[in-house]
């Protein structure tokens, strides 16, 4: 189970059912859904069921979610956490954020953090990311938290980006 985690602007907790309505909200978004697969969300009520199923089976072990919240007032900004990269072996971090946290360093601050605990206290070495190629803003997170470009793979139906950082280069 994860620790919390706190940054200078955010408090990373554990995810938890109470946070679920966020999460729904978060993914009805159609900014946040541009680069994801299927563009058009789930019904609410099939991705509150997902979730629910998910948080009651403890996903994803061996790696960790966090719900990401602002410190100065406790509001929802996004998730950050490192899970299995879909029939790799592979772990990935990856985060989604509402679009009033974009542009301000809010990702890069927490997957940082993210990033720290995964190497440390769960022991995952390589940790990997993929992002749509025109996603170039996620890109430069993944960028400034160390991870370096390794070509495109065939994931989650598309062709991305595929980056990569080991313990030794972090």
């Amino acid at each position: 189970m994860p620790a919390p985690l706190m940054t200078e602007r955010l408090a990373l907790h554990r995810q938890r059912r109470k946070d679920i309505d966020d999460y729904v909200a978060l993914d009805m978004i159609p900014a946040v859904r541009r680069y994801l697969l299927p563009l058009e969300p789930p019904p609410a009520a099939e991705r509150r069921q997902e979730l629910t199923d998910r948080f009651d089976r403890g996903w994803p072990e061996p790696g960790a979610m966090w719900t990401v919240t602002d410190r100065g007032d406790n509001r929802f900004v996004g998730w950050c956490g490192i899970f299995p990269l879909e029939q790799s072996g592979l772990m990935e971090i990856g985060y989604r954020y509402r679009p009033k946290a974009w542009g301000r360093g809010i990702a890069t601050e927490a997957a940082r953090a993210v990033l720290e605990q995964g190497f440390g206290v769960l022991g995952i070495d390589p940790i990997v990311a993929v992002a749509h190629p025109e996603n170039i803003a996620s890109h430069r997170v993944l960028e400034k938290i160390g991870l370096q470009r390794q070509g495109v793979r065939h994931h989650y139906g598309l062709d991305l980006a595929f980056f990569q950082i080991d313990r030794q280069r972090s």
